[in-house]
């Protein structure tokens, strides 16, 4: 485990469900302070879906995570006055469907004053999807950076988001089109970091999936000048994590009424396939 990446809580078994469940605060966790929204640190949409890798991987530590589909972002984890959520994640594995896990995460909060219930939140939900590993072939052109402009630009935008080195993994970007982000990113702490905290660590690591999906989130505030939120992920491809640097490209696909969906598509160096994300949806702030 690093200062980077979320960690799953103690296990434990009724009926076929998983649980893990752990305390989560600024100080056990302290990526969070890297991630303030509006002045209070918040759990990172992307952290979410890690976390989801992390329980199908322990529910069938013998297969590799391979995608997710379905993920649903439904309420933002805030951490106010250095209090504590006390975090839950469950996971299932679907009876009909072989290999997919059915997870959800959820929160506890003590009441603000005692006599008071306490404060029950559903943040998200999903699916991962286990199998064996699968070669990775070359399908990408890797693409030159030379003189593209500092993604340091896109960490300042929007403004009520303040970004610390947990989350600083972009590189340089181009904006080829008015609907498409080309960038590259690297581990967070680069050079000495990678993107697995560590050989065995289980699931898909957090950093990365933020690095990528960050690509997708700029754009959608770039495109609209507008602050916007994380709602859904359709469906997602994940390969072998690689060691360095990612090149990423996001399209916009579709825009109405104040929401975005985009296609992220993400290759090492060598231009073999890291993660394509279908319909990732984010939605303009009023």
């Amino acid at each position: 485990m690093n200062g980077f990446e979320p960690h799953l809580g103690d296990a434990t078994v009724s009926q076929g469900v998983w649980r893990f469940e752990r305390s989560l605060d600024v100080h056990s966790d302290p990526y969070l302070l890297d991630h303030v929204v509006e002045g209070l640190p918040v759990f990172p949409a992307a952290y979410l879906v890690g976390l989801m890798t992390q329980a199908a991987h322990r529910v069938m530590p013998q297969l590799q995570v391979r995608g997710v589909r379905n993920v649903r972002f439904v309420q933002a984890a805030r951490f106010k006055d250095n209090r504590s959520l006390q975090f839950a994640v469950t996971a299932q594995q679907l009876e009909t469907e072989p290999g997919w896990i059915s997870v959800g995460i959820s929160s506890r909060m003590a009441p603000p004053r005692a006599g008071f219930p306490p404060i029950l939140k559903t943040h998200a939900s999903g699916e991962v999807l286990m199998g064996a590993p699968g070669d990775s072939t070359a399908r990408f052109q890797p693409l030159h950076f030379s003189g593209a402009a500092d993604y340091a630009e896109l960490y300042a935008l929007p403004k009520e988001i303040q970004h610390g080195p947990a989350f600083l993994a972009g590189v340089h970007y181009r904006r080829p089109a008015r609907d498409q982000l080309l960038a590259v990113v690297a581990p967070p702490g680069r050079p000495q970091r990678q993107w697995q905290p560590a050989p065995d660590a289980p699931g898909w690591p957090a950093t990365l999936l933020n690095a990528i999906l960050h690509v997708g989130f700029s754009l959608g505030v770039l495109s609209r000048e507008r602050t916007v939120l994380p709602l859904e992920l359709e469906s997602a491809d994940l390969h072998a994590v690689p060691r360095g640097e990612v090149q990423v490209f996001a399209r916009l696909k579709a825009a109405r009424e104040g929401r975005q969906v985009f296609h992220v598509a993400s290759w090492d160096t060598q231009g073999r396939p890291v993660g394509v994300f279908r319909g990732f949806s984010v939605q303009e702030v009023p």
